[in-house]
């Protein structure tokens, strides 16, 4: 091999290795922009700048489209709420009437978390949400209300169990997705028993006496569209899926833990927690 093919080579496969395909730059696999001077490696490179421009492009149609779909469901989503809402007031309502009512506004909570969710996926590679210091036990806090009513009648008792406080620097919207949709999993994938949201040095815990799942379900938990061998159906097989995807964005390590017929503890844990002094004061 000689000099030039050699150096070529190099050049060529360090700008492989650092391009990142979740900030597709195609640009940067340019073989005029890598002094590719080997004919035979310049083809090779105006290969990969190709295949890199086309899935640039893919990737924006895809986060595009994720866009512009989630904001275009919000207007029948926000007809929907009005209408329940106007109907909640009715005085005469039967009780099937009653049941039904609560069944329609629970699942426009359960999609306008899942449009949220989206939304944060389809600028996963910036979210272009502020960053700031907040207080996690009152994020948490006000997820657990608003996902009691997914409940609905269910014998479950959900309650949050705080024994530590700590704030966090990030998008406070995108730790509210991922609290979110742990909570509704938990809710949908439980029928009796409890549903326990601790907080702890560093890590906030999900724990719940549902369903639960075996080796093969853990193993694809955090596949798109898997539901589980247990669940009946229930849900989308999205949620973990969410969680994981931004989680990783985040940099905030996920574990689960689960037996059939027993139930599910899912952990978040914060490497760069810090404490209520650091960040804001005591009671903020």
């Amino acid at each position: 091999m000689s000099r030039d093919t050699h150096s070529s080579v190099i050049a060529l496969a360090n700008a492989v290795r650092d391009w990142d395909p979740n900030k597709p730059d195609a640009a940067a696999l340019d073989p005029a922009r890598l002094a590719v001077e080997d004919p035979d490696v310049a083809v090779l490179g105006q290969a990969l700048y190709k295949f890199g421009s086309r899935l640039e492009a893919f990737v924006e149609r895809e986060r595009n489209f994720t866009r512009d779909a989630s904001h275009e469901l919000r207007t029948p989503l926000t007809i929907i709420k009005v209408a329940a809402d106007v109907l909640a007031d009715e005085e005469n309502l039967s009780e099937f009437a009653k049941r039904s009512l609560t069944r329609i506004r629970s699942s426009v909570r359960e999609i306008e978390a899942m449009i949220e969710a989206f939304l944060v996926l389809a600028r996963e590679s910036d979210t272009g949400l502020p960053e700031e210091d907040f207080l996690v036990n009152d994020v948490v806090r006000e997820e657990i209300d608003r996902y009691r009513d997914l409940l609905g009648a269910k014998p479950i008792a959900l309650r949050l169990e705080e024994s530590a406080r700590f704030a966090l620097h990030a998008p406070s919207r995108v730790f509210a997705v991922v609290i979110g949709n742990l909570l509704r999993n938990a809710c949908l994938y439980t029928e009796q028993g409890s549903i326990v949201v601790g907080i702890h040095d560093g890590s906030i815990s999900v724990a719940d006496t549902g369903c639960g799942m075996d080796e093969e379900d853990l193993q694809r938990a955090y596949q798109t569209f898997y539901k589980g061998s247990r669940t009946g159906g229930q849900g989308h097989g999205i949620g973990l899926a969410i969680v994981r995807r931004v989680a990783d964005r985040f940099g905030w390590p996920i574990e689960l833990e689960s037996m059939r017929g027993r139930g599910t503890v899912a952990t978040l844990r914060f490497p760069a927690a810090m404490a209520v002094d650091q960040a804001l004061p005591q009671g903020g």
